[in-house]
């Protein structure tokens, strides 16, 4: 069920200089205002992604200038992209400065073959990031920096890899989808992207007023549950597989608990219950410690009148699930599963969408974010629905692999649902879980993962 990342031999990488591909078109010369959800200090990280094609024997194509070309295009209609986030006078809200700079484009080369490599599913992450382009940012003295970064990897048996970093203050998950689809798209031939941008950002806007800032867990912050593993730079990051079938038989067993249940159980809300419950026995939180599961919950749709289709924004709530440890672990998956749908559900008020904004808007305002100790808090994302799969074909057939890299200081409180590798016939359907653990407690959490597994 389990599967280590283990470290590799040196990719043997043969890096070009960067070069900043420009928009192939003239674009508007402005400064961009974000919105609240953008602005929030945790989206200011760059996020990476690696997408992994295969070879194609009937395509002779070069995919490099297949997609450098592409990029440059792209950068018509997505011009914010080509510009620099920079600080506001106010010194903590975020603009996107667009002066049509171009986005930084790196090409490299590899003399192994990805095959052997077994498609970078079980690619330490260190490794993997020589696979995505580098950028440094010094957020106290210097906060100006490109929003998106590419890198293509060419391998010796034909395939490629295209690494990007792309900071989450301009794009969610969905936006980062449309990006990527727009952009393969217009590499494959088409003249322009089948969903066009829309920015509106001043639709997630809070409204400011005099209250002071709720800072998310500054409630419970003394009574938070600690582990004796943390903190800890020995970390190991775990590919978890769960098979379509043992999720079904979760589902039904769990039904069965409800007589006449009147939703059925998703697969985020059984998922996130066993991993959540496995993750804090495995830590050996405290039992008289609180707990908390976070939850991203999209509201493109709750919104009235919803937000358009071509909106790239962030555009989630979280909401939060907190027990103390001794509960978490004296209850069944069933029942907190039916927590994890009760939270998600408080994500479509409308009340709850404007108080979250406007306590956005007060953080900002007063630069206040938690600080204390964070051991027991667990967010766990899904990625198998924002538009990544099927959607990436531009003649080497869709991505055999996608591949998520998380920054080591915070890979410990952040897991991932993804859709498997197509690979492997015997997980369709089904999902892996990326997870980051101390050596010692991931070692506990692979055996009880086993051994639902077995019992399924």
């Amino acid at each position: 069920m389990a599967t280590q990342t283990t470290p590799i031999l040196p990719l043997l990488l043969e890096m070009n200089p960067a070069e900043l591909v420009k928009p192939s078109k003239a674009t508007p010369l402005e400064t961009l205002f974000l919105s609240t959800l953008d602005c929030d200090f945790l989206n200011e990280d760059m996020y990476a992604t690696i997408y992994i094609y295969k070879a194609n024997e009937q395509n002779q194509n070069d995919p490099v200038a297949l997609l450098r070309k592409a990029l440059s295009d792209l950068l018509v209609y997505y011009y914010p992209l080509s510009g620099k986030l920079m600080r506001g006078e106010n010194g903590r809200k975020i603009q996107l400065v667009c002066r049509g700079e171009g986005v930084p484009f790196a090409v490299g080369t590899s003399s192994l073959n990805l095959a052997s490599l077994e498609y970078l599913e079980k690619l330490d992450d260190e490794v993997a990031l020589c696979l995505v382009p580098n950028i440094e940012i010094d957020y106290d003295s210097d906060f100006c920096y490109h929003p998106l970064a590419l890198q293509v990897t060419k391998f010796a048996c034909g395939g490629f890899t295209i690494g990007t970093a792309l900071t989450h203050v301009v794009c969610d998950g969905f936006g980062v989808a449309q990006v990527i689809h727009a952009l393969t798209e217009l590499a494959g031939g088409r003249s322009e992207p089948s969903v066009k941008p829309v920015w509106q950002r001043e639709r997630l806007v809070g409204k400011i007023d005099d209250k002071p800032a709720r800072v998310p867990g500054e409630h419970i912050a003394s009574l938070l549950a600690t582990s004796p593993y943390m903190p800890t730079t020995d970390m190991v990051t775990e590919i978890i597989n769960i098979q379509a079938a043992k999720i079904k038989r979760l589902k039904d067993s769990m039904m069965r608990v409800y007589e006449f249940p009147k939703e059925s159980f998703t697969t985020y809300e059984v998922i996130s219950s066993c991993i959540w419950k496995e993750r804090s026995r495995a830590l050996k939180l405290n039992p008289d410690g609180i707990t908390v599961l976070a939850i991203a919950v999209g509201i493109r749709h709750v919104l009235d009148p919803p937000l358009p289709e071509g909106y790239y924004g962030n555009a989630y709530i979280d909401v939060y699930v907190e027990l103390t440890v001794q509960e978490l672990q004296e209850a069944s998956i069933s029942d907190i599963a039916m927590l994890v749908k009760k939270a998600k559900k408080t994500a479509y008020d409308k009340g709850y969408i404007e108080e979250e904004l406007s306590n956005g808007e007060r953080l900002l305002r007063d630069d206040a974010k938690f600080e204390g100790v964070s051991d027991g808090v667990f967010f766990l994302t899904d990625w198998r629905n924002i538009g990544w799969f099927g959607s990436m074909d531009f003649g080497w057939n869709e991505p055999v692999n996608l591949r998520p890299l998380t920054q080591q200081e915070s890979a410990v409180h952040i897991g991932m649902i993804l859709r498997p590798s197509i690979l492997d016939p015997s997980m369709e359907g089904g999902v892996k879980v990326i997870m980051t653990l101390p050596r010692d407690a991931m070692v506990e959490f692979k055996l009880k993962m086993d051994a639902i597994s077995a019992i399924l």
